[in-house]
């Protein structure tokens, strides 16, 4: 039987998601005149109101512009947004999460046993690999201990500790063991960063990036050049009918936000994934386009590196976190689209969240004061670390740079390249990075990956015992109540001792021409309804 638990967790998330979109850091202009329809909640638009009628047309290629290639798309060692939107086409997993719903992937099937130590899947006979070989409980077994083993360095390896053994019983049913029960097993197993991958593939290739696909998705990789393009082609022998669409995706890169914006307005490209923020108004106007989205997705934060000093005291981080002033930081690099994250990593609507603040106007004088017993009544000098082709994450950069000076900190901003900024965090060799985490179906995956011992994703390595039983706590609490308040305390830890200042959870927004049709959005977020799109031409 299915988990009622998880789809309830679910579809907490997915509403927070939506409503996150419409409070907080009020854009300067919108555009609310539009009619609801299950997909329109105030300014949130996740889907078309008005489709042609008719069958979707086959056919056709869709062209995608992104800010910036993904420096890693190995589907298990990926941890930037632009590989998931890339990987979640040419990858699939077990299972799928869609608004809320957990829907068969894979895997046609799935019963959990009655102690929750048990999960086995029933695997579909018309899954095919991009080779042509039969997706089989041998490809399943192989993907999770690839996961989990260390040598792989997946980011989210720690998310996968608690299964224990990973067993194909026959070609077409496996059966995991967990040590414990656990809430957020059927979200984790339906992610991107789980997916299945050939592995007769993966052996011979030594590897799935560049340009190796050892994928099962609705789209399979035909070409990539680093930095500038990826072309998928349609996967023939994709295991559900009728999808997809499209003959093909066509994915540019272009750090440039100008250069963008103009390309999807002279109809260069169809479609532009999240514009920068100080053009979303023109392009909202742009009756040749339509736009989609309001919610958020990408949770902004200043990290302290906390193996060096002085970032190790909490007296100091405590002191950055109460100088920072997150709204302003908001107007001015996202153009106010998005809400303020005031206490934890969570947007307050979002499940676990902190529903009161803990930061709300600046403090200077206590914050003055925690670095004056902390040894640096004078304060101290700092280096911030930004990635230089993110316009929105610089502009950040530069309003932390000012409110910090307020108590004494003197920041020198590094401006690097995206590769330099991977290597040098992976390292520990930075002192403070601006930077920010997608938020993920299910509280654990974040958590886990990014702010546990051992984490691929915990920069700086900070650890918190008592912070890190609650969430190892959490993750097997069946009631979802009580789940909630379990993150609702080591969010309060987070905010208070944790390695990162929060700033702001942004305003995702995509703008499409005017002819693309069966854009039907996931505010979670996901990128897997790619496949329901088709052209109206």
């Amino acid at each position: 039987m299915r988990s009622r638990i998880l789809t309830r967790v679910l579809a907490v998330g997915v509403v927070a998601a939506l409503a996150a979109g419409c409070s907080g850091g009020e854009p300067p202009s919108t555009n609310n005149g539009d009619s609801g329809n299950d997909g329109l909640m105030g300014n949130v638009r996740l889907e078309d109101d008005a489709q042609p009628d008719g069958d979707p047309k086959p056919g056709g290629r869709l062209s995608i512009m992104i800010r910036l290639d993904a420096q890693e798309l190995d589907p298990h060692k990926m941890s930037e947004t632009s590989a998931f939107v890339i990987n979640e086409q040419i990858y699939e997993s077990l299972v799928q999460s869609y608004r809320g719903e957990i829907k068969p992937g894979i895997a046609e099937s799935w019963e959990q046993s009655e102690d929750g130590q048990k999960v086995t899947f029933k695997l579909r006979d018309n899954a095919y690999f991009h080779s042509g070989r039969q997706v089989n409980a041998a490809d399943v077994k192989y993907s999770i201990e690839r996961i989990q083993n260390p040598e792989t360095r997946a980011p989210r390896a720690r998310s996968y500790e608690g299964i224990t053994a990973v067993n194909a019983v026959d070609e077409r049913t496996v059966e995991m063991t967990l040590a414990t029960p656990n809430a957020a097993i059927l979200t984790l197993l339906s992610t991107a960063a789980s997916s299945i991958v050939d592995r007769t593939v993966v052996e011979a290739e030594g590897g799935l990036n560049g340009s190796v696909d050892g994928g099962s998705g609705p789209f399979k990789l035909a070409s990539r050049v680093t930095g500038q393009a990826i072309k998928l082609d349609k996967h023939d022998r994709y295991w559900e009918p009728g999808v997809p669409y499209l003959d093909g995706l066509d994915f540019t890169f272009n750090p440039d936000d100008n250069a963008r914006a103009a390309a999807v307005r002279s109809g260069t490209v169809d479609f532009l994934w999240r514009p920068a923020p100080e053009f979303i108004d023109a392009l909202k106007r742009d009756e040749g386009l339509k736009w989609y989205g309001g919610s958020g997705s990408l949770s902004l934060h200043l990290r302290l590196n906390t193996s060096k000093a002085p970032y190790d005291d909490v007296k100091v981080r405590q002191a950055v976190f109460l100088a920072l002033d997150r709204q302003e930081i908001l107007n001015v690099a996202n153009s106010g689209f998005g809400t303020p994250l005031n206490s934890g990593y969570l947007p307050p609507d979002r499940f676990g969240a902190l529903t009161e603040p803990v930061y709300g106007e600046p403090d200077i004088e206590k914050a003055k004061s925690l670095l004056a017993e902390a040894g640096y009544p004078d304060g101290f000098e700092a280096k911030l670390m930004v990635i230089a082709t993110s316009a929105f994450q610089v502009r950040s950069a530069e309003v932390e740079q000012q409110q910090l000076a307020k108590i004494g900190i003197k920041v020198t901003i590094e401006s690097v390249e995206a590769t330099i900024a991977d290597s040098r965090t992976k390292s520990g060799d930075f002192d403070m990075y601006q930077s920010g985490f997608g938020l993920t179906y299910d509280p654990d995956e974040r958590f886990t990956a990014s702010f546990l011992s051992g984490g691929g994703l915990n920069y700086g390595n900070w650890s918190d015992q008592e912070y890190e039983g609650l969430i190892v706590q959490a993750r097997s609490e069946m009631d979802s109540d009580k789940r909630a308040a379990i993150y609702q305390q080591a969010e309060k830890i987070l905010a208070e001792r944790g390695p990162v200042a929060m700033t702001f959870l942004n305003a995702d927004y995509d703008v499409v021409q005017k002819d693309v049709m069966g854009y039907r959005g996931d505010a979670t977020p996901t990128y897997r309804f790619y496949k329901n799109i088709w052209l109206d031409r």
